[in-house]
């Protein structure tokens, strides 16, 4: 039960940004969809659904972007963390075969 727990562990660490980006286009079919159902039933409210439907798509769009912008800058820090983990655990090993 133990090495499972450490298994999971180390997948949630290790891969949390390949889950993030490979949830974007998901993500972005969604807000889409929302953005367009949406303006729509607002703009039925309104008294005009056609335009609203398009100032919703629009914002669906621009909603999903943002997102997947979003993931691929946390998918980045996280690169950028661990490359700092691996450099500082190459350097720990340089620095003991040296001393």
């Amino acid at each position: 039960m133990l090495i499972f727990k450490e298994r999971l562990k180390h997948l949630k660490n290790e891969n949390i940004g390949m889950f993030d980006l490979a949830s974007i286009g998901i993500t972005l079919a969604f807000a889409i969809c929302i953005g367009y159902f949406g303006g729509k039933w607002l703009g039925g409210k309104l008294g005009n659904a056609a335009v609203g439907s398009y100032i919703g798509f629009g914002i669906g769009v621009a909603a999903g972007f943002m997102e997947m912008f979003r993931s691929i800058a946390r998918w980045n820090r996280q690169l950028e963390r661990l490359e700092k983990q691996r450099r500082a655990a190459s350097q720990e090993t340089q620095d003991t075969e040296d001393g």
